[in-house]
C-alpha cells in the first residue's frame, strides 16, 4: 500500500479487515486449517484521547456531463492530511484527481499533487460495513489551511458524493510527540517488571519490547565513551562497532528527534542462515497508542486470529519528498491516518499493525496488544494469520538504513518465533480474496517475512527496501535469545521490585554465546552508567533515595538488542520505631508455661516496610502488614520487645513493653450453690470445679488489663453465661467432641483497673456439665 506525500511528511494509510485463510507448513507439510478468530468489541469505557483529530468534509461538485470537477482555491481551518471519498467504493473516477495545499508556515501553494486510488481495502464483515466509501490513499501535505482540487473523469463521468476529507491531527499541548517507551513483554523478556502506575504522554519513545536504538544524530552509540558510571562507578568499555549504526532517538529523551537527515545506509554483510529454527527474539521497544493518542473512541470490533504465520513489509508513500519529513510528527501522522481510515472510509480501526519511521522506531498500530495475532487491515485476502508492518517513506526514492531493517528484523523474529515459525522460512497459505492478481482459494508460497509486492501486484515496499529483503531475513537471525534476570541482592524484594540501601547487583542469563554479544549496557533511570563486555553475567549499580528503572540491555554483534528490567528502590532511611505495644490475652490451651497471648505493635517506613522481628518473651518475626504477633509465655513477667525492618534492610531502634500473667485458680473464686471438686493431672494445678444446675455461679475479682476464663470441653459440657462487671457480655457452649482441658474459650481486653467477671451455668437440656479450671489475666 502506498500513500502520498506532500512537501513537509510522509504519511501512511491502510486498509484491510479479516479474511479466512488455510495455510500449510513448507517445511513440515502440515494439513491445512481452517483459520479460527476471536472477535474483540469496543471497548464501552474508552477514554477519549488526550488529542483530538478534527475532520472537514468540503463537497465537490462536477462541472456536467464532462465528467471533470474543480474546487477552485479556498481557505479553510487548519488540516496536515488530506483525502478524496465518493459514495460508492466500486464507482471510482476514471481520470486523474490532484490537490494543492497552503502552508501555514510559509504562506505558500504547492505544486499540483495526484492522489492514487487505494489499492487494498478490508475482507469479511470490516469490508461489508455500511459506512464504507470509495476513497483515495490519504496525502500528508503538514499544516495547511487552504486548498483545491481537480478531478477527471476520462468522459465517464464522476462518482456521487465526491467530497474532500482534511484532517488535522492536533498536537500536544506544548509541542508534538506521542510518549515513552514501552519495554518487552515477550516471553523472552525480563523477570518481573514493577508496576509502572502511569503511562507518559508527551512525545514518543518506544514501548513494550526491547530499547529502540540509541543514538545520536552524528551516528554514534552511546555508552562507548570514557564516562563513568552511577556514583562514581567506572563502566568496563566495549569497543565501539565498526560502523556507526543510524541516527535514531534516545529512549531516554521525552521527545522524538526532530533531523530530517538520512539514517545510515546498512552495509553489514550477514551470513546465509543455515537453519530455520524458531528464534525466540524478544519483542522490540515500541510507542504504544496511548503514546501517539489514539482515539480509542471511534474504534470498532476488531479480530483476533490464532497465530501468525508471515509478516508482512511495506512503506507508506510515492512522491519524491516522502522522506522529507521530521520523526517528531510520526504521532501526529499517525493520528491523522487513523482518523482517516475510520471515519473517512469506514475500517474498524487503523489498518496496519505496525508502523516504522525512518528513525527506527517502531509504533503499535491497529488495537488488540502488539504480542496478539490482531487481524489487520492492509492487505485484501491475506489479513488474518498475517501482520503487517508498514515503513513511513517512500523507499523507491530512499534507501533503506539499518536502523529501519534492525527493527523490522526483530520484529519478525519475535512474532513468527512466538508461533513457531523463523523468518527465513517459507509458507504456503491459500489468497482470502480475489484482488491484486490473485484469485481466492489460489495457492501462494510466500518467504515468513515478505514485502506487498509478493502477494499483490504493487511497488510497495519500494524497490530499496524490497531489495534488502533477504539482508533483513537474515538480520532476524542475529538475535539475543534466552536474556533473563537472575537475582537482585543487596535487600529485599515485594511485588515484582526490589528494594537496596543504596546498592543492587544484578544477575542475568542468556542463551547467545558471548563472543555474539557486542556488549551489554547498564542503564539507571534511562540513563547509561556503565558498559560491560559481552561475556559479563552480573553488575552493580549505586542508587541514590527514590525509585529507579535499572535496565540491562544487551547488545548484539548484529546491533539487535534485548534487555531486562527491575524497578529498585534505594532506601537508607530506618523505620519508625513501632509504637501503639499492648499484650492481649487470647484463647487456646492454657498451662503455667505456655499462656496464649497477642503482641500488638505498629511502625511505618518512607517506602516499604518489609517486617518486624521479636527477641523477647522468645524470637520470632511477622510480615510487614502485620500488626500483632501471635505466641506463649510463662506466667509472671515478660518483656516483649520488637524491631521494624523496611524491605531494604534497614531496622528500626527496638521498642518494649512488660507485662505479667497471673492465674486464679478455680478454687479462688466466690461460689454461689453447689460445684464438686475434680481432680486430675490434665487440670491446672490438678483440680477443677464442676456444676450441672442452673445458675451455679463463680465469681472473681482482680486488676487488670486482659482476661481469659478457661474451661474443659467434652461431649457433655453445656454453655455457659459470662458476667463482665455485672453486665452479661457472651453465652459460650462448651460442647466438642473431643476432651480439651485447660482451655481458654473467652477472652477480652479490659481497661486496666479492677474488674468483676462472674460465670453463670445454663443448665443446657441434656448436656448440663460445665467444668471451670479457672481465671488467667494481666497485670
Amino acid at each position: 500500500m502506498a500513500i502520498g506525500i506532500g512537501t513537509a511528511v510522509a504519511v501512511l494509510a491502510a486498509g484491510g479487515g479479516v479474511a479466512v485463510l488455510t495455510l500449510t507448513s513448507g517445511a513440515a507439510d502440515r494439513a491445512a486449517a481452517q483459520e479460527q478468530v476471536t472477535v474483540l468489541p469496543p471497548d464501552p469505557q474508552a477514554e477519549p484521547p488526550r488529542i483530538k483529530t478534527d475532520l472537514q468534509s468540503v463537497d465537490v461538485a462536477g462541472s456536467g456531463a464532462g465528467g471533470s470537477a474543480e474546487l477552485p482555491q479556498r481557505e479553510t481551518k487548519p488540516f496536515s492530511l488530506l483525502g478524496v471519498s465518493w459514495s460508492d467504493p466500486k464507482d471510482a473516477p476514471k481520470g486523474d484527481i490532484e490537490v494543492r495545499t497552503r502552508s501555514v508556515k510559509t504562506g505558500k501553494w504547492s505544486a499540483w499533487q495526484t492522489l492514487d486510488r487505494r489499492d487494498s481495502g478490508a475482507d469479511g464483515e470490516e469490508a461489508a460495513a455500511p459506512n464504507r466509501r470509495g476513497v483515495t490513499e490519504p496525502l500528508w501535505v503538514g499544516r495547511s489551511d487552504g486548498v483545491a482540487a481537480r478531478l477527471g473523469g476520462k468522459g465517464a463521468g464522476l462518482p456521487a458524493g465526491l467530497r474532500l476529507e482534511l484532517i488535522d491531527p492536533g498536537s500536544e499541548p506544548g509541542g508534538r510527540g506521542g510518549g515513552e517507551p514501552v519495554p518487552s513483554t515477550s516471553a523472552e523478556a525480563p523477570a518481573p517488571e514493577a508496576p509502572e502506575g502511569e503511562d507518559v504522554v508527551p512525545p514518543p519513545a518506544p514501548e513494550i519490547g526491547a530499547d529502540p536504538e540509541e543514538e545520536t544524530e552524528t551516528g554514534a552509540e552511546p555508552g562507548t565513551g570514557t564516562g563513568t558510571g552511577s556514583e562514581g562507578e567506572a563502566p568496563v568499555q566495549a569497543p565501539p562497532p565498526a560502523k556507526p549504526p543510524a541516527a535514531a532517538t534516545s529512549t531516554t529523551t521525552t521527545k522524538p528527534a526532530t533531523t530530517t537527515s538520512a539514517t545510515t545506509k546498512p552495509t553489514t554483510v550477514l551470513p546465509v542462515p543455515t537453519s530455520t529454527v524458531p528464534i525466540k527474539a524478544q519483542f522490540p521497544s515500541y510507542y504504544s497508542r496511548k503514546s501517539w493518542s489514539a482515539d480509542e473512541t471511534i474504534v470498532k470490533s476488531v479480530s483476533l486470529a490464532s497465530e501468525v504465520k508471515v509478516v508482512f513489509l511495506h512503506h507508506t508513500a510515492h512522491t519524491a519528498k516522502a522522506n522529507d519529513y521530521e520523526c517528531a510528527d510520526a504521532p501526529a501522522i499517525i493520528r491523522a491516518i487513523q482518523s482517516y481510515d475510520v471515519k473517512v472510509d469506514g475500517f474498524s480501526d487503523i489498518g496496519y499493525n505496525y508502523l516504522v519511521d525512518k528513525c527506527g522506531r517502531l509504533y503499535e498500530g491497529r488495537r488488540g496488544g502488539v504480542e496478539n495475532a490482531v487481524v489487520p487491515a492492509a492487505i485484501i485476502g491475506f489479513n488474518s494469520g498475517y501482520a503487517h508492518v508498514a515503513v513511513i517513506g517512500n523507499y523507491d526514492t530512499a534507501a533503506s538504513n539499518t536502523a529501519i531493517e534492525r527493527v523490522v528484523a526483530q520484529l519478525a523474529a519475535a512474532r513468527l518465533g512466538k508461533y513457531g515459525y523463523n523468518a527465513t522460512s517459507k509458507a504456503t497459505v491459500k489468497a482470502g480474496a480475489t484482488h491484486g492478481g490473485r484469485t481466492a482459494g489460489e495457492r501462494v508460497t510466500l518467504n515468513r517475512l515478505s514485502g506487498h509486492r509478493d502477494a499483490h501486484a504493487t511497488a510497495c515496499p519500494g524497490k530499496n527496501l524490497y531489495a534488502r529483503m533477504t539482508a533483513i531475513r537474515n538480520l532476524s537471525q542475529e538475535m539475543i535469545t534466552g536474556m533473563a534476570l537472575r537475582s537482585v541482592t543487596g535487600g529485599g524484594s515485594a511485588g515484582g521490585a526490589w528494594y537496596v540501601k543504596s546498592r543492587a547487583t544484578l544477575t542475568w542469563s542468556m542463551s547467545t554465546p558471548a563472543a555474539r554479544v557486542s556488549r551489554i549496557e547498564v542503564q539507571v533511570d534511562g540513563r547509561t552508567t556503565g558498559t560491560l563486555a559481552g561475556s559479563a553475567r552480573a553488575a552493580s549499580v549505586n542508587l541514590t533515595p527514590g525509585k529507579h528503572s535499572v535496565v540491562i540491555r544487551a547488545v548484539h554483534t548484529s546491533g539487535s538488542t534485548a534487555r531486562l528490567a527491575a524497578t529498585i528502590w534505594g532506601d537508607a532511611t530506618a523505620p519508625s520505631t513501632p509504637g501503639r505495644l499492648g499484650v492481649s490475652l487470647r484463647t487456646g490451651a492454657v498451662s503455667k508455661s505456655a499462656v496464649p497471648v497477642t503482641f500488638n505493635f505498629v511502625a511505618s517506613d518512607n517506602v516499604l516496610l518489609g517486617g518486624y522481628v521479636f527477641n523477647r518473651p522468645k524470637s520470632g518475626s511477622a510480615s510487614g502488614t502485620a500488626r500483632s504477633w501471635a505466641t506463649t509465655v510463662r506466667t509472671g513477667a515478660s518483656t516483649y520487645t520488637v524491631t521494624a525492618r523496611d524491605a531494604a534492610g534497614n531496622y528500626s531502634r527496638a521498642a518494649s513493653v512488660s507485662r505479667s500473667v497471673v492465674l486464679k485458680s478455680e478454687g479462688s473464686a466466690t461460689k454461689t450453690g453447689s460445684w464438686t471438686k475434680k481432680t486430675g493431672g490434665g487440670y491446672l494445678g490438678g483440680k477443677a470445679l464442676l456444676a450441672k444446675t442452673k445458675n451455679r455461679k463463680l465469681t472473681w475479682k482482680f486488676t487488670g488489663r486482659s482476661a481469659a476464663l478457661l474451661f474443659t470441653r467434652n461431649k457433655a459440657s453445656g454453655k455457659v453465661a459470662i458476667y463482665l462487671d455485672g453486665k452479661k457480655v457472651k453465652t459460650v457452649d462448651l460442647k466438642s467432641q473431643k476432651t480439651l482441658n485447660r482451655q481458654a474459650v473467652w477472652a477480652r481486653d479490659l481497661t486496666y483497673g479492677k474488674h468483676t467477671i462472674e460465670i453463670v451455668v445454663l443448665g443446657t437440656s441434656g448436656r448440663p456439665t460445665v467444668i471451670s479450671d479457672g481465671l488467667v489475666y494481666l497485670k
